[in-house]
C-alpha cells in the first residue's frame, strides 16, 4: 500500500513540474535554461558594406596580409548587359585567386563580434592572457577612414575559446574558436584550391604519359585523323601507344576507371614563384595528365617527385606555381592500355566491305557481298538495300555467311610483344572495302613459337601482339563447318 501511495505522490510532483515549465515558457517564450543564460556581449558591430580593408598580422605570416575591396567586370552570358561586381582581393604578398566566402567570414569577425564571457575588466597583467604580445592582430578600415583593431591572445584552458581585446576597450573577453582561427589565418587559408572540373560523361579527350609507362592517348572517333576510323563502330579510339587506332571499351575505360577519378584540388601551396623546378621533379615531369570535355573544360596537369608524407608535387600547364596533392589520388591511372581497348586483330564492319579473301594452310576462299539499291518513292524513307551473299562465287544463306564472318573478325590478341615477325603466314585475311578513299586492309598470322602467332597488319612486320594458336584452330574449324553448310566441301 505504501509503495502505491509513493508512486501517486511522484506522479503528482511530475505533473506540477510540467505545468510550471509550460507556464513559464508561455510567458517568456524561453525555457528555464535559456532564461537563465547570460546574453552575448557585443564587442564590435559594423555594417558589412562599410568595411573596405582588412589587415591581418600573426606569428605565421612573414608580412602583413592585406585584403581590399575592388570593383571589376562580372562574367555575363552572351547578349547580357555588362555588369560590375565588388570582390575582395589581396594586395600582399602577391595577388592570388581567393575564395570570396572565406574573406567574407573574416569580415564577419569585425562586423558581428560577440563574446560569451567578460573575463576581466581592465586587467593589470595582460601576459596571463597572452595579450601583452598578441598572437594575432586584425585591423578593419571603414569607408570613413575609421579603424577597428582586434588583438588575439592565448586559447582558454578548456581550448573552447580565445582571449581577445578590442583597441579602445580595456576589457578582456573570451570569444569562440571561429574568431580565433580567422585571425590566425594565413594566405593559403583564403586561396582557391579548386582545379578545372571535367565531366567524364561528356569526355572528348584523354592522355596520360610518364616515366616507366606507355603513353595512352584517347580521342573521339570523329576526331580521328586516320581514315581507319571509318572501319569501326566505337565512340572512342586509342591512338597511342599502338600503331593503329584501337576501339576503346567504354565500360572498362569510363565506368571502371575514370568514374573512380577523385575531384582533384590543391591540397598544399608549395611555391608560387619557383626558381628551380628540378627540386620538385617538375623539370622533367614524372607524369602528365590531360582530360577534356564537350563544355571546353580542360584538366592539364604535370606531376613530379613524391614527398615523404605521401604527397606529390604538381603544376598546371598554364601556371608557374607548384602545388601538392595526395599521390593516392592518381591510383585510378594504374592500368595498361590493353586493359581498356578492344583486342581484335582487325575489326571491320561488314557494311564496309565487298569481299574478304581467306588464305592459309593450303586453302584459299573468297566471301563476297552484292548489294542492290532500290530507291524509295517517299523522300522521307530510306532506300532499300538488298544484299546477296556468296562463298567462292556460290550464293549462300545470309545467316551462315555472317556467322563465319563473325569468326574472322572475332580473332583477338592475347598479349603485347614488340618483335619482328618472320617466316610464312599461317593465315592471311584481306578485307576489300567499298568506301571511296579507303584502302584494303590485311591481317596476317606468322608462327612465333609453339603457342603463339605474330600479328601483322598491312604488311608491317614489326609486330606488337601475339595471338594464341588455338584461336586460329577455331577459325579453321569454323571454316570446315561453313563449307559443310554450303555443301561446297572439297
Amino acid at each position: 500500500m505504501r509503495r502505491k501511495r509513493n508512486m501517486i505522490i511522484l506522479l503528482a510532483v511530475l505533473i506540477v513540474l510540467v505545468g510550471a515549465y509550460a507556464f513559464f515558457s508561455s510567458r517568456s517564450g524561453e525555457t528555464p535554461d535559456t532564461a537563465d543564460r547570460e546574453p552575448d556581449i557585443e564587442i564590435s558591430s559594423i555594417e558589412v558594406d562599410k568595411i573596405q580593408k582588412i589587415i591581418l598580422r600573426n606569428n605565421d605570416l612573414d608580412e602583413d596580409l592585406v585584403f581590399e575591396k575592388e570593383e571589376r567586370q562580372a562574367e555575363t552570358e552572351e547578349g547580357e548587359e555588362p555588369k560590375t561586381e565588388t570582390v575582395w582581393v589581396n594586395k600582399t604578398p602577391y595577388p592570388v585567386k581567393l575564395v570570396q566566402s572565406r574573406v567574407e567570414d573574416l569580415v564577419r569577425t569585425f562586423s558581428n563580434l560577440k563574446a560569451k564571457l567578460l573575463v576581466e575588466e581592465d586587467p593589470e597583467d595582460l601576459s596571463i592572457y597572452g595579450l601583452d604580445k598578441p598572437l594575432a592582430e586584425g585591423v578593419a578600415t571603414l569607408d570613413d577612414g575609421t579603424e577597428v583593431t582586434l588583438y588575439l591572445g592565448n586559447r582558454t584552458a578548456d581550448g573552447a575559446s580565445w582571449y581577445l581585446m578590442k583597441k579602445g576597450d580595456p576589457n578582456v573577453y573570451a570569444v569562440t574558436n571561429t574568431h580565433g582561427e580567422r585571425l590566425t589565418s594565413v594566405l593559403s587559408d583564403f586561396r582557391d584550391k579548386s582545379l578545372p572540373s571535367v565531366d567524364i560523361q561528356q569526355l572528348t579527350y584523354f592522355r596520360v604519359a610518364g616515366e616507366g609507362r606507355p603513353e595512352i592517348e584517347i580521342v573521339l572517333s570523329n576526331d580521328l585523323e586516320s581514315e581507319l576510323a571509318q572501319y569501326g563502330i566505337n565512340v572512342f579510339y586509342m591512338v597511342k601507344p599502338y600503331k593503329r587506332p584501337r576501339g576503346v571499351d567504354t565500360t572498362k575505360f569510363l565506368d571502371e576507371r575514370l568514374n573512380n577519378m577523385p575531384a582533384f584540388q590543391i591540397e598544399e601551396f608549395v611555391d608560387d614563384h619557383p626558381e628551380d623546378y628540378s627540386k620538385y621533379g617538375l623539370d622533367v615531369p614524372k607524369l602528365e595528365l590531360t582530360i577534356k570535355d564537350y563544355a571546353g573544360s580542360v584538366l592539364d596537369l604535370v606531376f613530379g617527385n613524391t614527398t615523404e608524407d605521401g604527397k606529390i608535387y604538381f603544376k598546371t600547364k598554364d601556371s608557374d606555381a607548384v602545388y601538392a596533392m595526395s599521390e593516392s589520388k592518381l591510383s585510378f591511372l594504374d592500368f595498361k592500355p590493353l586493359e581498356i581497348c578492344d583486342k581484335f586483330a582487325l575489326l571491320v564492319n561488314i557494311q564496309d566491305i565487298d569481299a574478304v579473301t581467306f588464305e592459309g594452310r593450303g586453302k584459299k576462299h573468297t566471301l563476297s557481298i552484292e548489294r542492290e539499291i532500290i530507291e524509295s518513292d517517299d523522300e522521307e524513307e530510306e532506300d532499300e538495300v538488298i544484299e546477296t551473299f556468296f562463298f567462292d562465287g556460290k550464293e549462300v544463306e545470309e545467316k551462315a555467311f555472317k556467322s563465319f564472318y563473325q569468326n574472322l573478325i572475332g580473332i583477338v590478341v592475347d598479349t603485347e610483344k614488340q618483335h619482328t615477325a618472320s617466316g610464312v603466314p599461317d593465315l592471311k585475311l584481306t578485307f576489300h572495302t567499298n568506301k571511296a578513299g579507303m584502302p584494303d586492309s590485311t591481317v596476317e598470322f606468322y608462327p612465333y613459337d609453339s603457342n603463339f602467332y605474330s600479328l601483322v597488319n598491312d604488311g608491317d612486320m614489326e609486330s606488337e601482339f601475339l595471338v594464341s594458336r588455338n584461336r586460329l584452330n577455331w577459325v579453321f574449324g569454323a571454316l570446315e563447318d561453313f563449307v559443310k553448310q554450303t555443301k561446297g566441301g572439297e
